[in-house]
Parts: C-alpha cells; sequence; structure tokens
C-alpha cells in the first residue's frame, strides 16, 4: 500500500481558502505576507541577524527556512495554526463527549480495524474511526479503568495516542472527580530566572522539592500516556501543582529513538511512522509531526510541562529533522513565552538563535565539558562521580546543570560563590591548566589526569580550597602554583 501524504492532499483542496482572524492568526489568503505573520518571522534571509553576524551560514539557513516556511504554509492553510494542529489529541485516541465515547485512529495499513468488538470505519486515508453512543442508562457503554485494545489485522496494540496505560495496554481514564490544575504555571512562567538553571533529574513517581534547585528533569512516558503502576494522571497533576506553588519548574526529557522504536510496524507496515527499514521517525510525514507536535501541546496544557529536553535526535543530516524542531520550539514559545527547550549540543548552525534570528529557537543546550569560552546558552550534567575540575568548568562556563544527584557538591559550591550567570568571562589557558577570570575570582581548572604546574604573575589576596595544590612564591607579584589533576582553584 503507498503512504498517503494528509497534509499535501488536504492542502490541494483549499488552494484559495481565505483564513479569518477568528480561526487563525494568519487571515489573509496570502498566509506568509500579511503584517502580523511578518512580525513574527523574517523571511528575508539576508536580513536574518545570524545570516548578518555570520554569512558563511547563509545557504544552510536558506534551504532550511524555505522549507519551514513552505510546510507552516501547508500547516496553517489546512489547519489554521501550528496550535490547532498540534490538538491531535483532542481528535485521535479516546474522545469522551456528553452522547458518547468517539475513537479514532490513522494505521494506514490497516485492512480492519476495531476497538475490543467495536468496528470502526474508514476514509480510505488511513484514518479510523469509530462513536460508542451511551446506554439507555445514559451511561457510556466503556467504564473509566476499562482495557482497550486495537485490534487491526492480526495485531494487537495499544492506542498511539492512548493518554493513560497500564503497562504495555491502553486505558479508559473517564473518572468522575478530576484533579482540577490551580494555573500555577502561568504566574511560574512569568518569573525570570534570576540564576542559572539548576535542574535535577527524577522518577515520575518520586517528584520532591529538593533544596539547592530550581527545576525538575522528568523522563517521559511513552508519547501522552502516563503508566497507573508508576502514577495516575491525577496525582501527576496534583504533584505538578505543588511544585509549581513551591516555585519550581518542572520539564520533561522527550526521547525521539525510543519513540520511534515505539512506534515501528505499530500498523504492521515498516512505514506509517518510521522511515522505511530503520527505527528513525520520518520527521517529514504529516501524521508524524502532528502527533510529535501534539505530544508537546498534550502536555504543557493538560499538565503543566514548562518545557522539553530533546534527546536523542540527530539533525545533522537531515533537514526534515531541523524543520520539526523549528516547528515544535515555535509551538512551544507561542504557548509558553518563557518556557524552556534545551537539546544535546550539536555541531550545528545557530542551534540556540531565534526563529527570527535564522536559528532554530532552543533556549538552551546540553554540552560535554570544554574550556574554549564562555558560553551563556550552555548546560553541563553534573555525574554523582564529577571531580572538583569539572564541577569548577560546569560552574564558570554554563548557565547552568542537570544532576541526578540530590546532595552534590556543586551546589555547596555555587551557594559559597554566588551564581555567576550574567558575568562576562575572559578565558586563557596556561599549560593545560584553564584560568578564567570572571566576577571577582580567578578560577584556575584543571581538568587532565596530570599534575600541572603554572606561573601567576599577579597577587593572590586569599585562596578558597586548601587541598590539591602546592604554591611557591617566586617574589611580590609572582606565585607558582602546582595543580592536582582533575582539580581546580578559586582565587580571590
Amino acid at each position: 500500500m503507498n503512504y498517503i501524504d494528509q497534509g499535501s492532499a488536504l492542502s490541494r483542496k483549499v488552494p484559495n481558502r481565505k483564513l479569518t482572524k477568528k480561526n487563525s492568526l494568519f487571515y489573509q489568503q496570502s498566509v506568509l505576507e500579511n503584517e502580523e505573520f511578518l512580525q513574527k518571522y523574517e523571511k528575508n534571509v539576508d536580513q536574518l541577524q545570524t545570516v548578518i553576524e555570520e554569512p558563511e551560514l547563509k545557504e544552510v539557513i536558506q534551504i532550511r527556512n524555505e522549507k519551514f516556511f513552505q510546510l507552516l504554509e501547508q500547516i496553517i492553510k489546512v489547519e489554521s495554526s501550528i496550535k490547532d494542529f498540534a490538538k491531535g489529541y483532542q481528535k485521535y485516541g479516546f474522545i469522551v463527549s456528553d452522547n458518547g465515547i468517539t475513537y479514532r485512529e490513522w494505521a494506514p495499513n490497516a485492512q480492519d480495524l476495531k476497538l475490543n468488538d467495536y468496528s470502526c470505519t474508514t476514509d480510505n486515508g488511513g484514518n479510523w474511526e469509530v462513536f460508542i453512543p451511551k446506554d439507555d442508562d445514559d451511561n457510556h457503554q466503556i467504564v473509566h479503568g476499562s482495557t482497550l485494545t486495537t485490534n487491526l489485522n492480526d495485531l494487537q496494540r495499544a492506542s498511539v495516542w492512548s493518554q493513560v496505560k497500564n503497562g504495555d495496554k491502553a486505558i479508559f481514564w473517564n473518572p468522575d472527580n478530576k484533579y482540577e490544575l490551580q494555573q500555577q504555571q502561568q504566574k511560574l512562567q512569568q518569573q525570570q530566572q534570576s540564576k542559572g538553571l539548576k535542574m535535577i533529574k527524577q522518577r515520575i513517581n518520586e517528584l520532591e522539592n529538593i533544596q539547592g534547585y530550581n527545576a525538575i528533569l522528568i523522563t517521559q512516558q511513552v508519547l501522552m500516556a502516563v503508566d497507573v503502576n508508576q502514577i495516575n494522571p491525577e496525582e501527576l497533576k496534583k504533584k505538578i501543582d505543588e511544585l509549581h506553588q513551591q516555585g519550581l519548574q518542572v520539564l520533561m526529557e522527550i526521547d525521539h529513538q525510543l519513540l520511534g522504536k515505539h512506534l515501528k510496524n505499530w500498523d504492521g507496515s515498516d512505514y506509517q511512522y518510521v522511515r522505511e527499514g530503520s527505527d528513525q521517525l520520518d520527521y517529514g510525514k504529516w501524521e508524524v509531526l502532528r502527533l510529535l507536535l501534539s505530544n508537546l501541546q498534550f502536555w504543557i496544557q493538560e499538565y503543566q510541562i514548562d518545557g522539553f529536553k530533546f534527546s536523542n535526535i540527530d539533525i545533522t543530516e537531515d533537514i526534515d529533522v531541523a524543520v520539526y524542531l523549528m516547528l515544535a520550539n515555535d509551538l512551544i514559545h507561542d504557548i509558553l513565552p518563557n518556557g524552556i527547550t534545551i537539546i544535546t549540543n550539536f555541531e550545528y548552525p545557530a542551534i540556540c538563535r531565534y526563529i527570527k534570528e535564522g536559528g532554530l529557537g532552543f533556549d538552551l543546550k546540553v554540552s560535554q565539558l570544554q574550556s574554549k569560552q564562555y558560553m551563556s546558552k550552555t548546560l553541563y550534567e553534573i555525574r554523582a562521580d564529577a571531580t572538583r575540575a569539572e564541577q569548577l568548568n560546569a560552574l564558570v562556563f554554563g548557565q547552568g546543570v542537570i544532576s541526578d544527584k540530590k546532595d552534590n557538591h556543586f551546589l555547596l559550591l555555587e551557594s559559597q560563590l554566588g551564581w555567576l550567570e550574567n558575568e562576562f568571562a575572559e578565558v586563557n589557558q596556561i599549560d593545560f591548566v584553564i584560568e578564567v577570570k570572571r566576577s571577582k575570582y580567578t578560577f584556575l581548572i584543571n581538568l587532565t589526569n596530570q599534575d600541572r604546574t603554572i606561573q601567576l604573575n599577579y597577587k593572590i589576596n586569599q585562596i578558597f580550597q586548601q587541598e590539591g595544590y602546592k604554591q611557591t612564591q617566586i617574589d611580590e607579584n609572582s606565585i607558582e602554583i602546582q595543580i592536582q589533576s582533575e582539580q581546580g582553584l578559586i582565587i580571590q
């Protein structure tokens, strides 16, 4: 069976559609030319700030921007806006209404499809659905907590759009008393980060406020589904509310490699959500984009997640991936102007520049320890066994840390010095020792596995650490210091 690109098919049906201001930000026939659009985006590549500063990037930025705007126009023509496009969770899966329950699924390879014993019909474009009306007593025929199985061809599956699971089984979640979020997120989003982002990794069922951190990073469940074996949706909403009230932000890590493995062969084909013959998501497909973007909006709207870390996604050789990430950042920052997006560092142009400047739109990137320059949009991961040199490197060069350890020594170090986020840094290297002058301190960092001896030609008032180094006074203004391997000094 050939794959049907629904986006292309639908957009061809509405070539002259005129959008109204009621249903779209971009309401003129030429959606990429109206004033409101141009206030948000810059189409002229020569006017992009990144291209002005780094003209050698013009070609790669122009190619990806052209595809971004082409896809954006297609989305707007068909769905009115990215936010409407990303409301797939209100269309697919199990949709409860006053009259009954509607189930929809996209499965282009299915020859027949049932939800439990309820037979679905298809539009011959890959979409299947069934409406299950209430019974004569005005009760839903599917009760809260029931297991729901999608049967297609000879396969048994849990709906891709399941919002609750028990292990690998889809659960119909419709309790009488749902927890109502208290809108703490909006207040939290209005607060500017006065210090660097200090984020601790936690399990979704063990969320708690840890002193010294201002954010929590949780690993995503499978797409939109919360596993009731760990925590149920109402408990999770209540816990996030409590953390917001305590001033913490809650971010979610999305593992795209894991999603690709989960979605592979879902409808029995090897082309539905992934690229044929691989585990990699096909980021150029309409329904793949709808699912991934809906996943982001779902967690923001339903659980008030404050941002995302994008993991295991390779953008170096795939323009479709870059365009997806631009759409994702555009969506997230449209819903949450101060939301946080993070990506693992790649040698890729303008990752942390705004889309209107020619970038991908990320706020921060996670980098391996480095020593070349102060990077104000960089986070570092602090391991439990991080050396003092690695901790100093993270404090001095980046804008924050991600840690999986509660009693990290880094927090004590940071509390002693104060966060250095907005201070200019002067970086030098002296015989493999990194010298950083920042704020009122000078940091000497030896990331190597050998002891290093250097000479400093300035007067030292105070050295904070009493171990891990030896010093010899040469004259009044010169001193020779030996710094042990993987150690660092703080000088004032």
